[in-house]
């Protein structure tokens, strides 16, 4: 038979309201750690590629004298950066068997790198910036990521 004073086993709803907060936080503070981590894994990304771009580039240059002109299309203003980048100097630096990959057409935020040629042989500085523009893809903003070919004029 039954007892009367049998009491029942199960959680009240205050404490599984607890353990859902608590879920909530744990959740909350690994998907900001996970942002932060994939941010710094995208920026490393675009540093090797902005070293491997200038290795190629200054290699262009000893065998030619000058760096590539065709992107010196885009002025400071060209956005987003256009595919020129690809399909003239990427695919210019390959036929020229300088590169091999393609991987660096596009930076991890699948913008086209930003370049303008200011290379001694149009009588200019020197300095030719290669660009990713980051993840908002606004050139010349605070999160751009760059680098400047340098010569000597």
């Amino acid at each position: 038979m039954w007892a009367k004073n049998k009491q029942l086993s199960g959680f009240t709803i205050v404490e599984l309201l607890i353990v859902i907060v608590v879920i909530g936080i744990l959740a909350a503070i690994t998907i900001v750690a996970y942002n932060s981590i994939q941010t710094r894994s995208r920026t490393t990304a675009v540093t090797a590629d902005l070293r491997s771009i200038e290795k190629a580039m200054l290699m262009y240059r000893a065998d030619y004298g000058k760096l590539p002109l065709a992107a010196d299309w885009y002025s400071g203003t060209a956005m987003p950066p256009s595919s020129r980048w690809s399909t003239e100097i990427i695919a210019g630096l390959k036929a020229e068997k300088i590169i091999t990959t393609s991987s660096l057409e596009k930076d991890p935020w699948g913008q086209y790198y930003w370049y303008d040629n200011n290379d001694c042989s149009i009588g200019s500085t020197g300095n030719s910036p290669v660009k990713s523009v980051g993840p908002d893809g606004l050139l010349n903003t605070t999160d751009d990521i760059g680098i400047m070919i340098q010569t000597t004029c």
